[in-house]
């Protein structure tokens, strides 16, 4: 079954993998299969952990039908000519029994996907978040209530837009290698394993139970957090953000500075100024985060940041090639785990400004 990305352009994988016991068997035991991906990202733990625990399918969806999140992260890894993450969620389907034609369906014309209007209210939604971000929020979000979703769904779509955009950045940048997952249904020995394998995937798939916040980080996105309080999705993207920010890779004034671009150019007001205020606690002026958000430069900026800052603005709206050779330049100043943590936490901003723009921004 060909895939309309396989023709989008694709450069060699940015890092070598690098195996991690620990990290393998962690994500084997959460996802029931090996995840390809986990190896290139060892180097940076937090951000090879997130990849595994914000996969929405693993107990953190409490309301959301999860045939319907399995689509919408489908249509969203398209939309971000993302080929690794969308031949795995493709890949998924297909093991899971969703007949080749029908994607095919999804993937040209949602009218003639033979899908419910709840669900292609939803798909729409994911595609339009992707193309207009926080721009669109409202509109989007009334979209969705109108469509018959309650607010507690309509955040836990948010979520699965979020994760899978944060995903699509993290393996597109990186360019991790998607021709194997590509031509998975096509192997003779994984259609003969095609019901195994379903039942393998659909063994740890779970539905997320309340779970009370016992403790909100100290640290910018608190808000976003508790605005999922009650929901597993809260203490999981708790702990994403509290090993993010302890990550010794790069400085936590840099990556508030990839924030507060990545929030600027995508228009999100909420996260632009919970990240504003960090940063005046880091001890900018408000004179000089303003020249930074303008000119993405400053004479307060260091090394680094000066390499980072206009990176982060890169990471919004991209084609994958050129924006995984942007990244590959910066392998010849910074380290292969610099690298790679600033790639993680531009990624993150982007799933993070999307989802605090239509659950935190309410009229």
């Amino acid at each position: 079954m060909a895939s309309p990305l396989q023709d989008v352009a694709w450069e060699s994988c940015l890092i070598e993998p690098s195996a991690d016991r620990d990290l393998e068997a962690y994500a084997r035991r959460k996802q029931g299969v090996p995840n390809p991906a986990v190896r290139y990202f060892a180097p940076v733990p937090w951000l090879a952990r997130a990849l595994v625990d914000l996969h929405p399918e693993y107990g953190l969806l409490m309301h959301l039908e999860q045939s319907v999140a399995d689509l919408v992260s489908l249509v969203v890894s398209q939309e971000n000519s993302c080929r690794f993450c969308y031949a795995a969620v493709r890949a998924m389907l297909w093991s899971q029994g969703m007949s080749i034609e029908r994607i095919q369906r999804v993937e040209h014309d949602l009218t003639r996907a033979d899908l419910p209007p709840r669900t292609v209210a939803a798909l729409a939604f994911g595609r339009s978040q992707s193309r207009s971000g926080p721009a669109a929020a409202r509109a989007a979000r009334e979209a969705l209530l109108g469509a018959g979703f309650s607010v507690d769904e309509m955040k836990e779509i948010a979520f699965v837009v979020a994760s899978t955009d944060f995903a699509n950045r993290a393996t597109t940048i990186t360019a991790v290698p998607a021709h194997s997952l590509e031509r998975l249904p096509e192997r003779l020995h994984m259609r003969l394993l095609r019901p195994l394998l379903g039942r393998l995937v659909r063994s740890r798939h779970a539905r997320g139970q309340a779970t009370p916040l016992d403790r909100v980080p100290p640290y910018p996105y608190i808000n976003l957090v508790r605005a999922y309080a009650g929901s597993p999705i809260a203490p999981a993207l708790g702990r994403t953000l509290e090993e993010m920010w302890a990550s010794p890779h790069l400085t936590r004034r840099c990556k508030l500075l990839m924030l507060a671009v990545v929030a600027r150019g995508l228009g999100c007001e909420v996260c632009g100024c919970e990240v504003g205020d960090a940063l005046r606690g880091e001890g900018l002026t408000d004179a000089a985060v303003a020249q930074v958000l303008t000119h993405l430069d400053a004479p307060e900026l260091d090394a680094v940041e000066r390499l980072l800052v206009p990176f982060a603005r890169e990471t919004i709206w991209y084609e994958p090639a050129p924006l995984q050779r942007r990244a590959r330049a910066l392998l010849d100043r910074l380290s292969g785990p610099q690298v790679l943590e600033a790639i993680g936490v531009a990624a993150l901003a982007n799933g993070l400004c999307r989802m605090g723009a239509m659950v935190l921004d309410q009229p």
